[in-house]
């Protein structure tokens, strides 16, 4: 298959794993397209902080209470930030699109105005990768970033087949000590455990690209 990598990283966590993704499905003898996206204006994490902090009360209601968390993902605001132009404006020649980015509460900014004003992804099947600074909690971590996307992509016209989110190790804002201590009271593993190095990653990078190859018409 032809597949395209769409991946915006803004400190290179992402970038790596979207590396590692392409050199799993190349070693599968698929021929591997990349685009980076870049942001036209790159903001401190305070300004990203402050640009979000709104949505924090709401994603605490969320981990409280599913129902809550149903409808706010439903129809919750999605930010977005201003992109280059990008090396693949259209994607119709591909059999296979892969977009990723880090999460920021819910889908980052640059990835949300790609899914927006992306050409050509009608009916075709598309994979979701992130990184994110914690373990792969379900709900906070997995749910908040892959629901979202789904929803975009969907709206695009594309289908979501396979989704890979691993843990980062790091905060921008040096908060990673309490993302670790997280790690070992709900999950028993240090957040080591679930980086893209590490076995956990590992496994999952492999069973997100047997999906992808699993998946070759819609």
């Amino acid at each position: 298959m032809k597949i395209l990598i769409v991946c915006y990283s803004r400190t290179g966590f992402t970038e790596k794993l979207a590396e590692r993704i392409a050199r799993e499905l190349k070693s599968r003898g698929h021929l591997v397209k990349k685009d980076f996206l870049n942001v036209v204006n790159k903001k401190s994490c305070w300004h990203l902080l402050f640009r979000q902090i709104y949505q924090y009360p709401l994603v605490g209601l969320s981990l409280i209470s599913l129902s809550f968390y149903h409808w706010w993902v439903k129809i919750y605001h999605q930010p977005e930030e201003d992109i280059k132009p990008l090396n693949f404006p259209h994607v119709s020649g591909f059999d296979h699109i892969c977009i990723g980015g880090p999460k920021w509460a819910y889908t980052s900014y640059p990835i949300a105005r790609y899914l927006k004003q992306i050409n050509g992804l009608k009916h075709k099947l598309v994979s979701a990768f992130a990184t994110f600074g914690g373990p792969p909690l379900k709900v906070f971590e997995l749910g908040f970033i892959f629901t979202p996307m789904n929803r975009q992509i969907q709206k695009a016209g594309g289908k979501l087949v396979s989704t890979l989110g691993v843990s980062s190790n790091y905060h921008e804002l040096h908060l990673i000590w309490i993302f670790r201590l997280v790690s070992w009271i709900v999950l028993r593993r240090p957040l080591e455990s679930f980086t893209v190095d590490s076995d956990y990653g590992k496994q999952k990078l492999k069973s997100f690209c047997d999906k992808i190859d699993q998946e070759t018409s819609y």
